[in-house]
């Protein structure tokens, strides 16, 4: 079992690297890194994670800037644990480090929407040829449209 699981996470690495060292993921980071925040929610309008793509940010930041970004994964997290998690990334921004929040959608976790507005920033993930135009607008009128970045589209085959 052991080698299995350093197969999966050599597979899980030279995948990061690979966003990491490709230009059009580089220039999205520095993008988002040149604006004014500590907390970034990554937010799925409608079905489906955003797992990857947090991953995939991280994995750049670390590259540009040799610094850890931590990545919280909120997507199940649940009412009774709401508490701890946002004074957790308080506590975490507050220390000078970078979030990278990634969370269900507002319909698949209630939670969502309220670490969303207690974010700096929102960057919401939408799915080529999946999602519709009205999921986006209502994930903006949740979260606040003065919050949103604006959005990142990703095809189904995670490009």
């Amino acid at each position: 079992m052991k080698e299995v699981t350093n197969t999966a996470l050599a597979k899980v690495e030279r995948r990061l690297s690979t966003f990491a060292e490709d230009p059009v993921w580089q220039r999205l980071w520095l993008n988002l890194e040149s604006l004014s925040w500590r907390s970034l929610a990554i937010v799925p309008a409608g079905k489906g994670t955003c797992i990857d793509l947090v991953h995939a940010l991280a994995a750049v930041a670390w590259h540009q800037r040799s610094t850890r970004v931590i990545v919280a994964d909120l997507r199940t997290l649940n009412l009774p644990a709401l508490t701890a998690a946002r004074n957790e990334i308080r506590r975490r921004v507050d220390g000078g480090e970078r979030v990278l929040i990634c969370m269900n959608s507002l319909d698949q976790n209630p939670t969502s929407a309220t670490i969303a507005r207690e974010a700096d920033k929102v960057v919401i993930c939408t799915y080529l040829g999946i999602t519709v135009r009205s999921e986006v607008r209502r994930l903006m009128v949740e979260v606040g449209a003065q919050r949103c970045l604006g959005s990142i589209v990703v095809n189904m085959d995670g490009t």
